[in-house]
Formats: structure tokens, C-alpha cells, sequence
């Protein structure tokens, strides 16, 4: 539309009208460049039009000009577009249009009329001649949801959620393996343009490994959490037998693949990708592993995590450069983490001294060792004696505990961890 001259006039909509230029409206706004509410999209315009909410427009020689549209919540009305064709500006037709908005929404119940304008943007003199009132120092927060319906919907259909938040800071007592997941993982996988700047990739594909009880499940559901994202695992026991599990296998990777902001986890690993050689009826999910994984790994903002008590198990395929793109060794917790656990989990005693005590200790293991002192100490109590746990009750608790890594154990891990570790 080129420079016009003629007059211009100003009406609401009437939505029981069949015409009524809800397209125009969103040719108007798109050709504008402008909507004045900066916290809503075209989208909640269309909505909003659909809904029969408040909506006035412009109109010059036949042709629509100006547009305002705004959606009534309670006593408030949210201004969410207002939209004026470039040729048209600079005429008093933002103020009319917010004249008619605003005898509009009062039919709708408003008693107030609000704008997030951003400064400079087109329109806002209209704000001033109108009266409204501009509050300075207020802040618009916003942030995407987690992600669309369609894909929460594949996230619920597989078992998934979204971890709470505090995952993260409650894995004590791995203090080491912590820094080194947050550092690989984490880190990349929270600021991917910083990494993408500096070609670094961010992993999309990792493998934990380690003796049982060392809390490689607890610390992908953690990373998950850490990264606010949806988890989903896969069980191997519900994927069935040979074909049948490749190819249910097959179509939850690729539905979960659709999937933004998603960790998909897989335990036991070696149940379903154990060596072909040893176990030839693994071999069609094996395939199909080889296969799915580089292609899930495709898209960027998902990560699969998939963990094993025995990675020398685990078919040499799958664990050749371009699969995982990390096999991490998750251990027991070292001195220091055990440390750590023992001034949490068995505060009266000094924590250096269990620290020496429970070597191969895991988590669960102070747990055990915590409950059996409690148990001690209510015993006492019970026959009139103190009721406070002891550090006497701690240390008889941690010596008739057996550490969940023994060190027959503990040596084998140290061994797979110098073969098959890739940081």
C-alpha cells in the first residue's frame, strides 16, 4: 500500500460478523512489525480473535490500517497487539484505536488496561496522549516452557518426568566424580553457544560404568534435574526378545528423538548390548543400537546416558569413537567422599576415622551403617538407657557393615577404568 491521503475511522469488532477480518489483523501486524505487548506472539493474538476477546480496528479507503487487540483477565485487560501500517503512522490512529480498546474491554468487565511496551517501539506516543500511567524499573522475565504438548505427551507415554530440582546437591560423598560430570557434561550441555563459539561439541552420548551401588542411575536422573529436562529410561526387561526388542527399541528412540531438552537413560547396559560374539541372540538389538544411536545423537538439546555394572560386556561396536561420545568409570566415593558421608549420615563420630573405616563403602552402605546405630540406640533407650546415638554405636555399626565394593572388586573397576575409560 503506498503513501494515502484520505480520512480514516475507527470500529470494534463485531465477531458475530462471518467477515470479520481476523486475517487481516495478522497481515496487519505481521507487515507492522510490531506487537505492543512484548510478553505475547501472533499466536495469543489469534487465539485471543477466536475467543471473541476485545479487538478494534483502523480503516482508510476500505483498507485495514490499524489494529488493537487485548485479552480481559479479571479486573485487568492485557493489551496484547497494537498495530499501525507503516504509512499510516504519525496520525492519531494509536490513540483512537486505544479510545475504542478501552470502551471495549470496560464492556468486558476490565477496570484496568494494561501494556508492556518496549522503548521506542511504534505506538508508544499513543500511550502517552491517553493517559497512561508508565511505571520505570519494572523487569519482564521470561523463559520457554520445558517443551511443546506433543512432545510431553511422548515423554509421559514412556514412564518420563522432570526430575525435582536439588538432584544435583544431594549426591553426596562423589565429590570428584561430580566435578568431572559437570565439567563434560553438564557445562557444554548448559551453555551450547559458548561451546559451539569455541567448536567445542557438547556430548550427546555417554556411557557410565562401575561396580553396582555407585549411583550411576542416581546420577543421570541428577543431570537431569541439573539441566531442568525431561528424563525417561528405558528398561531393558520391558523391550522383550531378539527382533521384537530391536524393534521396539527402534520406535521409542525415534519418538523420544523428536523430543527437546531430554535425557533418555538405559540401564544395564549389557543386557541389551552385551558382545555378539558371546551372546549371538543379542545381535539384531545390537544392530539396531548401532544404528539408532548416531541418529539420535542428530539433533542437538537431548542426551542419552546409558550405564553398566561390567563395561568389558559390552560388544566392542558400541563402544568405538562416533557412539559414546564419553565412557565415564563411576567408583565408590574416595576418602574424602566418605568423609563426607560420615559427617552427614553418622555425625557423633569423627569423620577422618570412618573415613579409614569403609573403605569400598557406598552411599547406601552409610545409610545401612546409619539405621543399624539408630537401631542400637533405641534399644538402649528402651531399657531407660541414653537415647542419643554414639559415636560407640556409629563405629559398631560401621564394622558389621560389608562394603558394597569389595576390594576384589575395587581392583577389577581400577583395571576397566585404564582400558575403557574415554574423558
Amino acid at each position: 500500500m503506498g503513501p494515502v491521503t484520505t480520512g480514516w475511522r475507527v470500529l470494534s469488532i463485531d465477531h458475530r460478523d462471518p467477515v470479520a477480518p481476523f486475517e487481516e489483523i495478522v497481515r496487519l501486524i505481521d507487515a507492522a512489525g510490531t506487537a505492543t505487548a512484548a510478553a505475547y506472539s501472533r499466536s495469543d493474538v489469534i487465539e485471543a480473535l477466536n475467543e471473541h476477546q476485545p479487538a478494534a480496528v483502523a480503516v482508510a479507503s476500505g483498507q485495514l490500517v490499524g489494529a488493537a487487540v487485548a485479552r480481559v483477565a479479571g479486573r485487568d485487560a492485557h493489551l496484547l497487539a497494537l498495530a499501525l501500517h507503516p504509512h499510516w503512522r504519525n496520525k492519531g490512529i494509536g490513540s483512537a484505536l486505544l479510545r475504542e480498546i478501552d470502551q471495549e474491554v470496560i464492556h468486558h468487565g476490565a477496570h484496568r488496561l494494561l501494556a508492556l511496551v518496549e522503548p521506542g517501539q511504534v505506538g508508544e506516543v499513543a500511550f502517552a496522549h491517553q493517559g497512561f500511567t508508565r511505571l520505570d524499573g519494572l523487569h519482564l522475565y521470561f523463559r520457554a516452557a520445558s517443551m511443546v504438548p506433543e512432545e510431553l505427551a511422548v515423554v509421559e507415554r514412556y514412564g518420563g518426568h522432570f526430575p525435582p530440582s536439588g538432584l544435583w546437591e544431594a549426591m553426596k560423598g562423589f565429590s570428584s566424580t561430580k566435578e568431572l560430570l559437570e565439567r563434560r557434561i553438564v557445562a557444554p550441555l548448559s551453555h551450547v553457544e559458548l561451546a559451539d563459539r569455541i567448536g567445542l561439541r557438547p556430548p550427546s552420548a555417554v556411557m557410565l560404568f562401575g561396580p553396582p551401588g555407585t549411583g550411576k542411575t542416581s546420577f543421570a536422573r541428577a543431570i537431569a534435574s541439573r539441566l531442568s529436562w525431561a528424563f525417561v529410561e528405558l528398561h531393558p526387561s520391558l523391550l522383550g526378545q531378539g527382533t521384537q526388542a530391536a524393534a521396539t527399541l527402534r520406535d521409542a528412540l525415534a519418538d523420544l528423538g523428536r523430543v527437546d531438552h531430554l535425557v533418555c537413560f538405559i540401564d544395564e547396559a549389557d543386557e541389551i548390548a552385551s558382545a555378539r560374539a558371546a551372546r549371538p541372540e543379542s545381535q539384531p538389538i545390537v544392530n539396531e543400537l548401532l544404528k539408532a544411536i548416531p541418529v539420535f545423537k542428530s539433533r542437538p538439546g537431548r542426551l542419552m546416558i546409558m550405564a553398566t555394572n561390567s563395561i568389558a560386556a559390552i560388544d566392542p561396536a558400541m563402544l568405538r569413537p562416533g557412539r559414546f561420545d564419553l565412557i565415564i568409570p563411576v567408583g565408590a566415593p574416595d576418602t574424602g567422599g566418605r568423609a563426607e558421608l560420615a559427617t552427614e549420615l553418622l555425625p557423633a563420630c569423627d569423620p577422618e576415622d570412618v573415613a579409614v573405616r569403609t573403605e569400598g563403602f557406598t552411599p547406601a552402605d552409610f545409610a545401612l551403617a546409619a539405621q543399624r546405630a539408630a537401631q542400637l540406640a533405641f534399644e538402649r533407650a528402651l531399657a531407660g538407657g541414653d537415647q542419643e546415638v554414639t559415636a560407640s554405636d556409629s563405629i559398631d555399626a560401621v564394622t558389621v557393615t560389608k562394603p558394597s565394593v569389595n576390594r576384589e572388586a575395587a581392583g577389577a573397576f581400577a583395571l576397566e577404568a585404564e582400558s575403557f575409560a574415554r574423558l
